[in-house]
């Protein structure tokens, strides 16, 4: 089954905003909240203030003086390698001298690549020192195989301000077996899906998108812009996004992984299933496959990398998306675009969005104690947060406020040498600026927008793959091969679906759900469910 990606990555690769993890070390001691420049980016949004201050009033260790010089190299995802990235990383070079007498490289890699090339990395033994990580990128694979470090000691040795910043549910949540092997970035706890439609289509269409209830209301409308816009995509989709996305957490929770066995939402009976073989996902493949044939959705679906090509030069009306308050903002910013969200299902907190963006430290690192000394720095700096997450004051944005951005007179997202769309992988969000078009309560809206959340029976199960990971291997292979062009509607289900469900047991899925079925019974038994 496809899963909701954390940031909407491989959809809108280069339309999003973001962030990532954590550290300190030495004699001499400075305030965190201090020290930063410009001197009024001390000030801290509403909705992290009790977390902020914490951090605030604590203090992180400086240089030692028999700290040697180091590089850092930190890999991340991104839609495309921004232009200035090598000025930005020279300046964060600069700030980092000063603070842990290291210098920066910040490597971009883009979506369509991001996989093959970390796994490249990591088969050649390539030395780099941190690197995104999330639940439905191999995480559990990159901790089997020995590839990320465990992080437990290394946070209380060089980052001992997390523990006050990260909300307590993201850090115990992404804990596997009790031990820490990726940080998660402070920001929005739940999720939530549906999609975006653009803002000036709804217009000129006098489009009510309060009556958009369910998925099946979308339907007259990508008819209608079909019919009256040649030349725009009613639904625009690539490989790793469908219609599941909104699907699957209206049906399923899943057990914080992306291999095959979930739990009926609102079942309450923890029995483990192959949602694959349910006739929800039937039904859902069936409609994909309609939409498909009806010329809804591009014919490349099954084989595009990303969408955001498309949607940047106006030939798509609507696209999936995990959705927060405020992310129609950030997509509108991030592609020049004006788009509108609908939200298609109830916000929800499950373990898989406790682990959907963290940074890890890498096994090929010389330093990991100067690795998790920055990410402590990128949770409580705030000047460094969003020099990496925005680029360069005066180049890249400009401040028309003490935590208001906008783009430079002239400069746009699409004529900007560093559009990262980030934010979501770096430290502490809560201490992002804000772009101008963005609602100015947004931190005060996310916190809302956690507590209205429903929790999933299973929050807080981690499924431990080491017993079948050879079977998920095996499965992640048959996947690639068989769902997009299943989920996309390019290829008739009763006929497709019958080959995978065969595949998915040649292999061993039954061995999985029977897996995760006895780890959710004794976690069920052990925490009195």
């Amino acid at each position: 089954m496809k899963k909701m990606k954390k940031a909407v990555p491989l959809l809108v690769a280069s339309l999003v905003s973001a962030s990532v993890v954590l550290s300190g070390c030495g004699d001499s001691k400075e305030q965190n909240a201090s020290n930063q420049k410009p001197a009024n980016d001390t000030q801290q949004n509403a909705a992290a203030t009790t977390n902020n201050n914490a951090a605030a009033n604590s203090t992180t260790e400086n240089t030692k003086p028999e700290l040697a010089p180091y590089k850092l190299k930190m890999v991340v995802p991104a839609g495309a390698v921004p232009k200035d990235l090598k000025l930005v990383n020279d300046e964060i070079s600069k700030y980092l001298q000063d603070k842990i007498n290291a210098t920066f490289e910040l490597d971009v890699i883009d979506w369509g690549s991001w996989q093959d090339k970390v796994n490249l990395k990591f088969a050649s033994s390539e030395q780099f020192d941190l690197l995104q990580t999330m639940n439905w990128d191999n995480f559990g694979t990159k901790i089997q195989q020995g590839n990320i470090i465990d992080l437990t000691d290394l946070i209380e040795k060089d980052a001992p301000d997390l523990k006050n910043i990260i909300n307590p549910a993201l850090l115990e949540g992404s804990k596997v077996n009790g031990r820490s092997y990726g940080i998660p970035i402070n920001k929005e706890l739940a999720s939530q899906a549906g999609v975006m439609l653009r803002k000036d289509l709804v217009d000129k269409y006098k489009i009510d998108i309060t009556q958009i209830k369910k998925v099946e209301d979308l339907e007259p409308i990508y008819q209608m812009i079909k019919d009256k816009e040649p030349g725009v995509v009613p639904l625009y989709l690539n490989k790793d996004t469908s219609v599941d996305w909104i699907f699957n957490p209206m049906n399923f929770e899943d057990l914080g992984d992306a291999s095959p066995g979930s739990v009926v939402r609102g079942a309450n009976d923890f029995k483990v299933v192959s949602s694959i073989e349910s006739p929800q996902v039937k039904s859902e493949l069936d409609l994909a496959r309609k939409w498909f044939l009806a010329g809804y959705v591009n014919k490349d679906a099954a084989t595009a990398a990303d969408v955001s090509g498309a949607l940047k030069a106006g030939k798509a009306f609507s696209y999936v998306q995990q959705l927060k308050p405020g992310k129609d903002a950030e997509d509108s910013l991030a592609s020049g675009v004006q788009w509108v969200q609908v939200e298609l299902t109830k916000p929800i907190v499950r373990t898989a969005d406790t682990t959907g963006s963290m940074t890890s430290i890498s096994r090929t690192s010389k330093d990991p104690d100067r690795a998790m000394m920055f990410l402590n720095l990128l949770y409580t700096d705030k000047y460094l947060v969003n020099l990496i997450a925005f680029g360069i004051e005066g180049k890249h944005f400009v401040k028309k406020s003490d935590n208001i951005i906008d783009f430079p007179d002239g400069v746009d997202a699409n004529s900007s040498g560093y559009v990262l769309n980030g934010a979501w992988m770096f430290g502490n969000q809560f201490n992002d600026y804000l772009w101008a078009n963005e609602n100015p309560n947004k931190w005060d809206n996310f916190k809302k927008f956690n507590e209205s959340a429903e929790k999933a029976s299973v929050l807080g199960f981690v499924f431990n793959p080491e017993p079948v990971k050879n079977e998920i291997a095996a499965f992640n292979n048959a996947k690639k091969e068989f769902e997009p062009a299943l989920f996309s509607g390019t290829v008739d289900p009763n006929d497709f679906l019958p080959k995978y469900i065969n595949k998915l047991k040649s292999i061993g899925v039954d061995k999985i759900i029977a897996e995760k079925q006895k780890q959710l019974d004794e976690w069920v038994k052990a925490n009195n469910k």
